[in-house]
């Protein structure tokens, strides 16, 4: 799946990092699809950060962190990829 937001020119991805002993390891958080999305992927798609929400990520409370896990707006993006009519949501 290709992805562009098209309302900035770099978008942060929600994500948390954890440094151990083992390595370091990093994961996306995901949020519920938007429109343009689900065709291509119906259960997730990653949490795309506005600007104005990156100080709010940063130190993320857990309220912050449940709020700005949502989708980003499909009017705002456009998506290219194939979509699977087979898959279930």
């Amino acid at each position: 799946m290709q992805l562009q937001v098209t309302d900035q020119p770099m978008f942060a991805v929600a994500g948390f990092l954890q440094h151990t002993k083992e390595g370091t390891w990093f994961a996306m958080v995901t949020c519920d699809p938007n429109e343009l999305v689900a065709p291509i992927h119906p259960k997730a798609m990653i949490t795309i950060l506005k600007p104005e929400d990156h100080g709010r990520w940063i130190p993320r409370s857990l309220d912050d962190v449940i709020e700005l896990q949502r989708p980003y707006a499909d009017c705002e993006m456009t998506v290219r990829g194939p979509t699977f009519p087979t898959r279930e949501r």
